[in-house]
């Protein structure tokens, strides 16, 4: 009497774990919506690889004529540009982001490094980030382009070098890696 009572419970827990889920992880994160900041556009989320981390610009913010922050404030010579930046990295290794080396292409094709003032006002990332195994990080980077001029893409420069051991000891890059990739703003 008992073996078949064991049985039933057994069948019974490997269902629910079966229908739970267990043994068949999801294979994407469910993020909460996140608010816009005042006056910010939505990217469409064009997803760019360099190495083993993904590159995904989330937001954009064109024609801002100040930055404040909580010690003071500054006027562009033109435009501020302000793009979210967010980074995912699939790799075993840390990896190192370098927020000033980045550049932001206009529709006339010429390049704007990122902005020393806007960055310390708005107390943005500066320096070289670390973004370990398996982390996602976003981050504002900003601009200050022409006046008049229209945004088209953020060049991104990254880090290709790869986790593998055997890449590592021949200080190999991943396989067909590109640096520097363009990811539209559009």
């Amino acid at each position: 009497m008992r073996r078949p009572i064991l049985r039933s419970a057994l069948a019974l827990s490997i269902a629910a774990l079966t229908i739970g889920g267990c043994g068949s992880p999801d294979r994407d994160y469910t993020i909460p919506p996140q608010p816009l900041p005042s006056g910010e556009k939505a990217l469409s989320g064009k997803t760019a690889t360099i190495g083993e981390l993904d590159y995904t610009a989330i937001g954009l913010r064109t024609r801002l004529g100040e930055v404040i922050g909580s010690h003071g404030s500054w006027i562009p010579h033109g435009q501020y540009v302000r793009v979210r930046l967010l980074m995912v990295n699939h790799g075993r290794e840390r990896h190192d982001f370098d927020p000033g080396r980045q550049l932001l292409v206009t529709a006339d094709g010429r390049t704007y490094g990122p902005n020393t003032d806007a960055t310390q006002i708005s107390r943005a990332a500066s320096g070289t980030q670390t973004i370990a195994s398996q982390e996602l990080c976003a981050l504002d980077l900003w601009f200050d382009i022409p006046k008049n001029a229209t945004v088209r893409a953020l060049r991104v420069f990254g880090d290709a070098s790869s986790s593998k051991l055997g890449d590592q000891l021949k200080g190999a890059n991943v396989a067909g890696a590109r640096n520097p990739v363009d990811i539209p703003l559009k």
